[in-house]
């Protein structure tokens, strides 16, 4: 962002004493910049765009308050010079203070009435804050002075967003209305100039559901001349909100004569069809039975040129049977399901695109017909599971019948399963062994999918014998087709799930990097690798992830401020309206809202720095998750579509108990500050209230999160809300006690504070022997069980980083501010020596469970390591370009795991030891 380019100035002396400051801006050198203001000062003390641009360099490096003080006195001189009240615009938005942005334009514009820039930046400041009936005084005014076709739709479009907004249907028709008119009386003027002008019109009109307006004005000659194209097409919507499904199948016949790969016009053909056969009209242009439409589709088939074959009629065959098979059996018509998609995939298995197409018509075949003919697909064009293909046509016509194959067949048992991705292993060894794969840094290699397939059925077998010896031979063949094909982003999402499987995060994240996702995938992919790094017991790296995504999240609403501002300038309305609504589906986000509290509660496992209270809940969060990024080819009985709800749903619960536990944190931070009881007291009951609701919801998830999830391949892995409310651990106890005893600490309630503390210590040391039980090592499979090991690990190391930070809490409530610094007994009375005694305990059990852990991670176990996958390159003399880098990965990156462990528990119990009052304890 260039300072410069944003400001004009009067006088070339002012510009050339200014420009080291922009400059300095604009690279980042605040402090440079900061120093050039204040020499500019030195010799004009009342330029106001220097001072302006030093609050700005002051806001940069952090001193606020300063920078503050020198735009409070700017605002008060009231300036109307753009380079002044750019800068300050820059401050206030960086400030987040962008109500201010309104006052210093709302000032100016008094002083020079008819500047347009500056009439149009006050307009932009009130786009910022949302304040829309402001927005049409202020467009109005321009327009007065200027009346140019923009400013006037601004104000039309501020009236639809207070329309919108409000609540009271009649105020909303009032003002929907008066925006209809205001560009009413422009049409009959003739005054109309831009395509966003009659989409504004259009958008105007569907918010009053005037559907037949609507299609008046597409058919008028102004329309064709704002926006040139199709009128049939643009009236079809509309159309069919009136019903007039005669005039949409006439259109969409018309339409598909011309196009005929246009979905988006075989759907509402489709929908005209099977309203009119409701209707029998029995007209002779009209497709109203189900013998026109197939024979409409046919004639669309034969008119295809030779050697041009699009997929649009096809699988204009295979909608028709799915609409006609809700209430009857086609197969007299059209013939079976199967022929027909046997058929497709025999005319397009050359397009990787074929199976994709197929999947949702699979499974309108009858599971058993389907089972019972699997392998037609297999074998429609010749080929089965060992067929060597020599091209790469042939390659990719191998895969789709491979992929459909399996689409349809029943799962594989694991024996069938391991036997069948070793062929399909070889199947890519041996591509790579006669040459056909060539390296690229930016072209996926058919052959992939050989691999791709493959890592699903080690998948399929290594969930059946819970075993992860597949798993690393998955992992070994993916990271070999990774050196091949670096830009195959459906490997590495397949490498970061397996890594995942297996528990270490640390491998997974280094592929994950390798993905470079930005912006809203961060959010949209966050349930790959983010959401999963805290509970793999990766602090470091969790905080890292977990801090960007809330960077993210953070920085959006600033950006898609701006992004608004920008709709307006270029007269694009409907983004207004897109944006607006994305900025507050975003905004309600659950995977931001529950990261956010997680990221809270392991920085207390890193660092006993007080947390910020937690944003509160909104009261409908959205689930922006893509879960469809991972290609599964289970077959459509096997498929789960109550996954994203449910999922969704827990996650939803882990967000409710996580916001209730760090509440209930803060309000001990509150409760510890050196003020009367009287002042604590509602900070004493909204404590209680956290803890309440704490405690009621573990218990009504505990019933309700008892099952554990199956593991998908391409789905996440099960919330965190079930191993935490079902570990033999009882959490709920260990922190409810825990916080209703710093309650009453704080109110020096001592004799339930004994109580409690007493409480304390032994559910601490009933935790500390169940949480060896939960992880304890026996003859299983290490490497299978590594993941849910270190999430149960997880789930207790941020029960040791509350407690220390609550333990450091209860040492500020009883050691007087006079004697912090100092362990010397000071005059305290019995009870309070006895206080301290008993908080003293608490603190040397907890090193003791510490230490208990510290004994456990010494003895953590390996993963057991064997493939064949080299056995197997030697023996095609395959030399691949590096050698596989799983076992190194895995041990790296579990050895780096284990370390990091470590280096917190001795840093908790150094902290614990520093706490301690009572030097007998």
């Amino acid at each position: 962002m260039a300072l410069r380019s944003q400001h004009v100035h009067d006088g070339g002396v002012v510009e050339r004493r200014l420009r080291p400051v922009y400059d300095w801006l604009d690279n980042g050198y605040n402090k440079k910049a900061l120093q050039e203001a204040e020499k500019v000062l030195k010799k004009s003390p009342s330029l106001q765009a220097a001072r302006a641009l030093k609050a700005l360099a002051l806001y940069r490096l952090g001193r606020a308050q300063e920078a503050e003080a020198v735009l409070d006195a700017l605002v008060e001189e009231k300036p109307s010079d753009d380079t002044t009240l750019q800068a300050m615009t820059m401050s206030f938005r960086e400030s987040q203070q962008l109500h201010k942005v309104c006052t210093i334009y709302e000032n100016a514009v008094k002083i020079d009435t008819t500047n347009e820039e500056l009439h149009s930046h006050l307009f932009m400041s009130y786009v910022r804050v949302g304040d829309f009936r402001s927005q049409q005084r202020a467009a109005m005014a321009i327009y007065k002075f200027a009346p140019k076709n923009p400013y006037y739709f601004w104000a039309v479009m501020s009236i639809v967003l207070q329309a919108k907004e409000t609540e009271d249907t009649t105020k909303r028709n009032i003002l929907l209305t008066l925006a209809q008119r205001m560009i009413d009386n422009f049409i009959s003027e003739n005054r109309m100039e831009a395509e966003q002008e009659a989409r504004l019109y259009i958008m105007i009109l569907e918010l009053q559901e005037k559907w037949e307006d609507i299609i008046k004005f597409i058919e008028s000659p102004l329309y064709g001349q704002l926006i040139p194209g199709s009128i049939s097409q643009a009236c079809i919507p509309y159309l069919k909100k009136l019903g007039r499904w005669k005039k949409v199948n006439i259109l969409c016949k018309e339409l598909l004569y011309d196009n005929l790969d246009r979905w988006d016009y075989y759907m509402p053909y489709f929908d005209s069809v099977f309203h009119l056969m409701k209707e029998n009209s029995n007209e002779e242009n009209i497709d109203d039975t189900a013998e026109k439409c197939h024979e409409f589709i046919c004639q669309l088939v034969e008119s295809m040129s030779s050697g041009r074959t699009l997929r649009g009629p096809y699988l204009a065959r295979l909608e028709l049977w799915k609409r006609l098979s809700v209430e009857g059996d086609p197969t007299a018509l059209l013939g079976s399901a199967l022929a027909l998609c046997v058929q497709y995939l025999r005319v397009f298995a050359s397009k990787p695109c074929a199976v994709p197409d197929l999947k949702v018509y699979l499974a309108m075949i009858p599971q058993e017909e389907r089972e019972a003919n699997c392998r037609d697909f297999l074998t429609c064009l010749g080929f089965d599971e060992n067929s060597e293909p020599e091209t790469m046509d042939d390659i990719q016509r191998h895969i789709s019948c491979l992929t459909a194959w399996r689409l349809t067949a029943p799962r594989p048992g694991a024996t069938d399963a391991l036997q069948l991705a070793a062929t399909l292993r070889r199947h890519y060894l041996r591509s790579l062994e006669k040459n056909m794969i060539k390296y690229s840094t930016t072209e996926f290699c058919s052959a992939d999918s050989y691999a791709i397939l493959a890592a699903h059925h080690y998948f399929y077998a290594a969930t059946e014998q819970k075993s992860s010896k597949p798993i690393l031979e998955a992992l070994c063949l993916l990271e070999l087709v990774l050196l091949y094909s670096p830009a195959n982003y459906h490997v590495k999402l397949l490498l970061v799930q397996l890594y995942h499987l297996l528990g270490n995060a640390l491998a997974a994240d280094s592929i994950y990097r390798r993905l470079e996702l930005k912006h809203i995938q961060l959010v949209s992919l966050g349930w790959l690798h983010t959401a999963r790094a805290d509970a793999a017991c990766v602090p470091t790296r969790a905080l890292q992830l977990l801090a960007d995504l809330r960077a993210f999240h953070t920085h959006h609403a600033k950006d898609s401020i701006e992004h608004m501002t920008y709709a307006y300038k270029f007269g694009t309305f409907e983004k207004v309206v897109e944006l607006r609504a994305w900025a507050a589906r975003l905004e309600a986000c659950a995977l931001c809202a529950v990261s956010a509290r997680r990221r809270d509660l392991l920085a207390l496992l890193a660092a006993p720095a007080p947390p910020a209270p937690p944003a509160p809940l909104h009261a409908a969060h959205t689930d922006n998750r893509d879960l469809n990024i991972i290609v599964n080819w289970e077959p459509p009985e096997l498929q789960d579509p109550d996954l994203r709800s449910r999922t969704f749903d827990q996650d939803m619960a882990y967000l409710r108990l996580t916001d209730a536990l760090l509440s209930s944190v803060t309000l001990c931070t509150e409760l510890a500050e050196n003020k009367p009881i009287e002042e604590k007291m509602q900070h004493y009951e909204q404590l209680r209230t956290c803890v309440d609701t704490f405690s009621e919801a573990m218990e009504k998830c505990t019933e309700k999160y008892c099952v554990y999830e199956k593991i998908t391949i391409s789905g996440p892995f099960p919330s965190r809300i079930i191993g935490f409310v079902s570990s033999p651990v009882p959490y709920r106890e260990l922190y409810s006690i825990t916080l209703r005893m710093i309650g009453e600490l704080s109110m020096n309630n001592t004799d339930k504070v004994h109580e409690l503390c007493d409480q304390v210590v032994a559910i601490i040391l009933i935790s500390s022997k169940l949480i060896v039980q939960e992880i304890r090592y026996g003859a299983e499979d290490n490497g299978w069980s590594m993941r849910d090991r270190l999430e149960s690990l997880s789930n207790y190391l941020q029960s040791i980083g509350v407690l220390t930070y609550l333990l450091g809490v209860c040492y500020e409530m009883i050691t007087p501010t006079n004697t912090k610094k100092s362990k010397k007994k000071a005059n305290r009375s019995v009870d309070q020596m006895q206080t301290i005694k008993l908080i003293d305990n608490i603190n040397v059990t907890l090193q003791q469970a510490i230490a208990s852990l510290e004994e456990l991670m010494d003895l953590w176990p390996d993963y057991d390591f064997s493939v064949d996958l080299e056995e197997e390159l030697t023996r095609m003399n395959i030399n691949p370009t590096a050698p596989s880098p799983v076992e190194n990965k895995l041990k790296l990156g579990l050895d780096k795991i284990i370390e990091d462990i470590q280096n917190i528990l001795k840093r908790k119990t150094a902290y614990l030891k520093g706490l301690i009052l009572n030097t007998n304890t």
